[in-house]
């Protein structure tokens, strides 16, 4: 049976081994070899795909927990303003507690005018947009009223114009209400 190795070269080659191998420093060194060749081969190799995949999704599931963690936060964070916007609140319901914050500073309203809420996050943001006439000392007292108010509101613009008999302020807050509030109109 010809196998087509030639034997001549079989037989130099295993009288190379030999004689390199009877070296015990070149026979350590090639079963070391030998052995690396076997671990990269045998066990890394068939293992990195599992660990890249491992990794991965290690990866994945930190990037999911820390996404977890800040809408905890956040909602820890809307839940401490949530009594400061009521659960009842609408755009009827903020006409009438500025309306009410009118009569208390003694200023009279000209004009008032509110648009359509605006998305603001979880919430609305309701726009009023008022003209009141009155005396400086009343109309900063109503300014420093909305500012220190109960309720989540921001004074957007203030603009005064003197008449001849008073100033005449032209004001524009932001007030949050919930985003299921009734829409009025």
């Amino acid at each position: 049976m010809n196998t087509g190795i030639d034997k001549a070269k079989l037989q130099l080659y295993k009288e190379t081994a030999i004689r390199h191998l009877s070296n015990p420093v070149k026979l350590r060194l090639t079963t070391v070899f030998v052995i690396l060749a076997v671990g990269i081969g045998g066990i890394y190799m068939p293992f990195s795909k599992r660990i890249e995949e491992a990794q991965k999704k290690l990866s994945d599931e930190r990037e999911r927990n820390q996404k977890i963690t800040d809408v905890e936060k956040l909602r820890k964070r809307a839940n401490s303003y949530r009594e400061r916007i009521g659960d009842n609140s609408d755009t009827n319901e903020w006409v009438q507690y500025t309306l009410d914050g009118l009569r208390n500073y003694q200023v009279m309203l000209r004009e008032m005018e509110s648009s359509e809420p605006r998305r603001v996050g979880p919430y609305r943001a309701v726009t009023l947009s008022m003209e009141i006439e009155g005396a400086f000392p009343q109309l900063k007292d109503f300014v420093e009223w909305l500012e220190k108010s109960e309720r989540m509101l921001r004074v957007d613009t203030v603009r005064f114009e003197k008449r001849p008999d008073n100033l005449q302020m032209k004001v524009i807050v932001l007030g949050l209400v919930p985003k299921n509030a009734r829409k009025t109109g």
